[in-house]
Order: structure tokens, then sequence, then C-alpha cells
């Protein structure tokens, strides 16, 4: 026989209604009192049964994230903060990785509280019209008008990564990432590139960009063996992610250069990983935790109602120093 909330209200000594808002983690119950009920409806068992608790709430307590892939090491670990922080609100996050329009209808059906879209896209993503408007928020870009996003201002961690180098004396600054067919969101870390040479005074060249043509540890290490080809080889590059930088630093050991002695590096990915390589890696970008925090909030309310979130949540970018500049 199921557990009930019930046989919690008896284990613990509360009314039915308290153990209800505690599950569902109501402000309205004593974080001690959540803590009997939770470590009560553990000890018996009980599992929430999210259909009737929908009927009552009108929520599911889950948030669906569509999700561009398993091949990036920042975007793992970028939504593993994502759904830590989701589940300390009391929310459930599922995670799909199919064809944004088959995401977005299986959320929908599942009757998703709310859309989380990591899509590197444009407006085609959501373009099937919706009959539940399930809130949607983006993350990086806009997608679609009524859809608020949260901004990393990728174009001005890349100025500033441009600006603190070009403050330490380097000149002859090269950029690896995608270009040629770049979307939104990488054209705006390019952008950036530019702005940050034209502020500094430096030249720009066009083969100080090196296409990565991906965003994958290979993409940077193929694209340094072709940067270190140049005739006037640069002395500093700025990576347009963490895993173009774990390849671009293989490459860079492979040839028998030193980090920062022979060439300095800046990557984009304000992400715990960047101390972990064999060179710990100097970073411009928003802190992983608090990008995660901004998402989290924005989707709470969205959740609340759509029509109180700003269109645009705008985050400020940093620069870490570490080793390798």
């Amino acid at each position: 026989m199921s557990v009930t909330i019930k046989d919690i209200s008896k284990q613990v000594g509360v009314s039915y209604s308290t153990v209800a808002k505690a599950l569902n983690n109501s402000p309205l119950v004593k974080e001690s009192t959540k803590r009997k009920v939770m470590e009560a409806a553990e000890a018996l068992g009980y599992t929430p049964n999210l259909a009737a608790r929908s009927l009552v709430t009108k929520r599911t307590g889950l948030v669906g994230i569509v999700w561009p892939g398993i091949d990036r090491a920042a975007l793992s670990s970028l939504v593993t903060s994502i759904q830590r922080r989701l589940a300390e609100k009391g929310l459930t996050a599922l995670l799909s990785i199919h064809e944004p329009q088959e995401a977005i209808a299986t959320f929908e059906n599942l009757r998703a509280d709310a859309i989380l879209l990591f899509e590197e896209s444009t407006a085609d993503i959501i373009a099937r019209p919706s009959h539940r408007r399930t809130p949607m928020i983006s993350i990086g870009m806009p997608i679609k008008p009524g859809v608020p996003y949260v901004d990393m201002n990728r174009r001005e961690a890349i100025r500033l990564a441009v600006e603190t180098l070009a403050g330490k004396g380097y000149e002859r600054i090269a950029y690896i990432g995608p270009y040629a067919e770049a979307s939104m969101q990488q054209q705006e870390k390019w952008i950036g590139f530019k702005e940050g040479l034209h502020q500094a005074g430096i030249t720009f060249q066009e083969e100080w960009i090196i296409d990565s043509r991906g965003l994958l540890w290979q993409d940077g290490y193929r694209a340094a063996k072709q940067m270190l080809k140049l005739s006037e080889r640069p002395t500093a590059v700025i990576s347009g992610s963490y895993d173009l930088a774990a390849g671009i630093i293989r490459a860079f050991q492979g040839e028998g250069l030193s980090v920062p002695q022979d060439i300095a590096i800046i990557s984009y990915d304000h992400i715990p990983h960047m101390e972990q390589l064999e060179i710990p890696i100097s970073a411009v970008g928003v802190a992983e935790a608090d990008i995660a925090t901004a998402v989290t909030d924005t989707l709470l309310r969205a959740i609340e109602s759509i029509d109180n979130v700003s269109d645009r949540t705008s985050l400020t970018p940093a620069y870490i120093h570490r080793e390798s500049d």
C-alpha cells in the first residue's frame, strides 16, 4: 500500500495541510518542520503523486530543459549547477537532447511548469504554435518576442579579454572560435574581439581570427595548429570556450611552447574546470553560479507570471586571473 501525506502527518504530528506545504517547499512552514517532514517522507518511502499534486496546485514542479548536447564540458557543468539551484527551490529538472520542437512538445504534454531553452538557434525553434502557453525562457540570446532571455554578455566578455591582454602589452592577439558559420552567440564573441582591438588601438588583421568550426576539444587543437603556422605568430590568443582552450593548450604543448612565457591565453567560460587544466587558464565571463542563480530566479518568476519577467536579464562578465597570461 502506497504511503500518503496522512501517514507522514501521523508520523510527524502535524496537520495534512502542513505536510503538503512542506513537501512543496512553502515559505509558510518553518525550516525545522520541513526537515522533519522530509525525513519522515524519506523514511516511509513516500513518492509524490505529480498528477494529483497538479490538480490541486495547478503545477507539477517540473522544469524542462532543451539542451543542445552532452559533448561540451562547459554546458554540462552549467546545467548541473542550474539543476541544483532548481532542486533547492523544490523543482525537478527534466533534460532533453532531442530536436527542440520534439522536446518542447514532450515537456508540454508532461505539463512542465516552465521550459528553459539552451538551443543556439533562431525563432524557428518555437515556431510551432502552443496551445498551453507554457512559460519559456532562453539562455544566451533572444529567440522570439515574448520569450525572456538571460544574457551573459559574451560580446563584453571577449572585449574585456582583449582589453586585459592589451593592458599587459600584448599587441599580436588572436581569437579562436567558430566564425564563418557561427551562431548568433558565437558572432557576439568575435564582434567583441574586433571592438576590443579597435578600442586598444590595435589594427585588426583578418588572419588573427582562426575559425575553429566548432566548440569541441579537437576543434581547438586543429585551430591552434593552424594559428601556429602564421608567418607572424600571435603572442596571445583568446579562446571562445573552455573545451577549445583545452585543445589549444595541448597543441601548444605539442609544439614545445610554454604558457604564458611563449604565448598567453585567456578563455571564455567562467567555470571551475579552468583551474583543472594542465595550466590553470585565466578566464572571462559570468561565474557559473551566478548564471545558475539568474536562470533559476527568472524561471521562478516566469512560473508565477510570464508578464512579470523582463525581456532581458543582463549579467556582467568579469576577468579571472590565473596562470596563463
